[in-house]
């Protein structure tokens, strides 16, 4: 009896045990159905964005996390990657996709060219962002063969076919004129001096602000007492170019010679102690009083040292005596000294005895005869004369010496000229 008490015994232990394994066991299977039902098999993020344990998770589960080391993972590139996530003793595969659906940005550049120089598409857009390299390009290729205001369309796409198309305005220039060159004239200088090819010239064009300028010397040899040509070239920004030729004269330097700066300090001087002009005044203004000044404060004896026009000015200015090529380096010392454009002009032909007298560029862009010496063939001083106004009997000069940059007036403005006032009414 005992024996076989003792196997039942035995028997319904074991079937027990049996039961309570397999209860367990039953157990644990649910536990990991339950919580793994709660993890998403395939999570999609846009690039750019960080990898979040919990979008993975549609409730929480615990103890919870990535298995899959994910640091290595750059999101700013599309692409797939399987994980396993780990919640206690168990394992999940998981699938992460970095998709790329957001277009480039970008900001539309205005742009200002000349007929037939169309920038590459990359220069009329800034600010262009996207996480992965972007295509830059022209939705059709713009015509800026003719003149005229525009707009063009440039596409900004990425690998993924994201696509921003940016609206960019075009203003096109038809420009077909050479810059203009005021103040050319022939030059003069002494032999083995430096020479300023550029002294009184000015550049202006309709479009560029800053034309470049070139000086051709190459036939200038200034080692010898001769003439040469040189040409002053003009070229704005599309290519339009304008030249004119002058003729450069060198001399021997003359035993007696001023420095110019010695003769602008002297003129600066002049100005200043006898208050010639104030620094606020019109350039007509300034040279009506200039040569007034001049006409006024030099006597007329008949003769000067014409060696060099800073001679005749350094003995103007030391000895308020001289001739008419006294009163031309004076008031040229002063003109100079107050920025207003002026040069020579000599009496042509010569009849009784050679004359001198000035040209100046005033605020009209005309260059007008201006003349402070006394004569007995005419009264006071000319100031502001036109070509029609000369008595070319003794003001006749060499018209053919000036080239068609040196725009002179030709129609008299004397009834605007006050000699009392040293005023010029507006005309």
């Amino acid at each position: 009896m005992k024996i076989r008490s003792w196997r039942r015994l035995l028997i319904y232990v074991c079937a027990g045990v049996l039961g309570f394994a397999a209860g367990a066991a039953s157990f644990v299977l649910g536990y990991k159905a339950v919580q793994s039902s709660k993890i998403i098999r395939e999570v999609t993020i846009e690039t750019g964005t960080p990898i979040v344990f919990e979008d993975f998770l549609s409730a929480p589960v615990p103890k919870s996390g990535f298995y899959t080391d994910i640091s290595g993972i750059d999101t700013s590139v599309p692409g797939s990657y399987k994980l396993i996530i780990a919640f206690g003793k168990f394992h999940q595969s998981v699938v992460l996709n970095v998709v790329d659906t957001t277009a480039p940005t970008g900001t539309a550049v205005p742009q200002t060219i000349y007929c037939d120089h169309l920038p590459a598409a990359s220069d009329t857009v800034t600010d262009v962002y996207d996480l992965a390299p972007v295509t830059i390009s022209y939705v059709t290729e713009p015509d800026v063969s003719q003149g005229g205001e525009y707009v063009f369309q440039v596409s900004l796409t990425d690998p993924s076919g994201n696509q921003t198309i940016i609206d960019v305005p075009f203003t096109v220039i038809d420009d077909h004129t050479a810059p203009l060159i005021y103040g050319a004239h022939d030059l003069e200088g002494f032999v083995g001096s430096n020479i300023s090819y550029l002294d009184g010239i000015t550049v202006t064009d309709d479009y560029d602000p800053n034309p470049e300028i070139y000086v051709d010397n190459s036939a200038v040899n200034t080692n010898i007492s001769s003439s040469f040509p040189v040409t002053i070239y003009a070229t704005d920004e599309n290519g339009n170019t304008a030249s004119v030729t002058v003729t450069l004269t060198l001399r021997v330097k003359p035993d007696r010679y001023y420095d110019p700066e010695i003769i602008y300090d002297m003129a600066r001087r002049a100005i200043e102690q006898n208050n010639i002009y104030e620094e606020d005044m019109t350039d007509t203004e300034k040279a009506f009083r200039i040569f007034n000044w001049c006409h006024n404060n030099i006597h007329y004896i008949g003769t000067s040292d014409k060696t060099d026009w800073t001679v005749g000015a350094f003995d103007g200015f030391s000895t308020h005596q001289g001739d008419c090529f006294t009163y031309y380096a004076v008031c040229r010392a002063l003109l100079d000294v107050a920025g207003i454009p002026n040069m020579l002009v000599e009496r042509y032909p010569i009849t009784w005895s050679p004359h001198y007298w000035n040209l100046v560029q005033l605020e009209d862009g005309l260059w007008y005869h201006c003349d402070a010496c006394y004569a007995y063939y005419h009264e006071g001083y000319y100031f502001m004369y036109a070509y029609n106004d000369l008595n070319h009997s003794d003001h006749g000069y060499d018209v053919d010496a000036y080239g068609p940059e040196i725009h002179i007036a030709q129609d008299s403005v004397q009834q605007y000229v006050n000699y009392y006032t040293l005023e010029v009414e507006e005309h």
